[in-house]
C-alpha cells in the first residue's frame, strides 16, 4: 500500500510539474504576443548608427546642408512699408502677406511707436493667404505715425506652438480725406 501511495504521489508530482511547464510556456507566448503587438508602429533605433555627419563630405556639401536647415526656419513677411489710410484710419491698404512657400502661420500687430498702443491686430494668417485692407481700431488725425509691425509665427501642426517673433518698422500715413471709393 505504501508503494502504491508513493507511485501516486510521484505521478501527481510529474503531472504538477508538467502543468507548471505548460503554464510557463503559455504565459511566455502570451507575453511575447503582447509585447510584439505593443511594438507595432514603433520605430527602433539602429544600434550601428553613429551620431554626427558622415565623414568625407566636401566643404560645399556641408555648406549646402547647413543652408538648407537655415532656409527651413526662415519666414518671408510681406507688409506695406508706408500704408496709406483714409481720414481717421478708417480704411487703409496694409498688404500683409504670408507667402505660400512659408512653413509657418503668423499673426500681426501694428503698434504706435510713441504710445505703444496696438492699433490693429490680425488673426492667424496661414501660408498662401493675405490681408489687403484693414481698419485701425483707433481714430488717428491726419499725419504720419511711426509704428512697428510685430509678427508672431506659429507652427502649422495641431500644437500651433509659438516659433518666433519679428518686428518691422513702418510709417502709417493718415490722409485728411477719403481716397477709396
Amino acid at each position: 500500500m505504501a508503494v502504491q501511495n508513493e507511485k501516486k504521489k510521484s505521478k501527481l508530482l510529474w503531472i504538477i510539474i508538467f502543468l507548471l511547464l505548460l503554464l510557463i510556456g503559455v504565459g511566455s507566448g502570451i507575453y511575447y504576443q503582447m509585447t510584439k503587438d505593443n511594438n507595432l508602429g514603433r520605430l527602433t533605433r539602429d544600434e550601428l548608427a553613429l551620431g554626427g555627419m558622415l565623414p568625407g563630405k566636401t566643404d560645399q556639401e556641408i555648406a549646402d546642408i547647413l543652408n538648407a536647415k537655415v532656409a527651413e526656419g526662415m519666414v518671408d513677411i510681406g507688409i506695406a512699408a508706408g500704408p496709406v489710410f483714409e481720414y481717421g484710419g478708417k480704411k487703409g491698404r496694409i498688404a500683409i502677406e504670408n507667402i505660400a512657400a512659408n512653413r509657418y502661420s503668423f499673426q500681426a500687430d501694428i503698434i504706435l511707436d510713441d504710445t505703444g498702443e496696438v492699433v490693429y491686430q490680425s488673426g492667424v494668417i496661414d501660408p498662401g493667404y493675405y490681408i489687403e485692407y484693414i481698419k485701425l481700431n483707433k481714430t488717428l488725425q491726419a499725419g504720419d505715425y511711426q509704428a512697428t509691425a510685430h509678427f508672431t509665427t506659429y507652427s502649422l501642426d495641431e500644437t500651433e506652438d509659438k516659433i518666433s517673433e519679428i518686428s518691422v518698422k513702418i510709417v502709417l500715413h493718415v490722409m485728411d480725406g477719403l481716397f477709396y471709393r
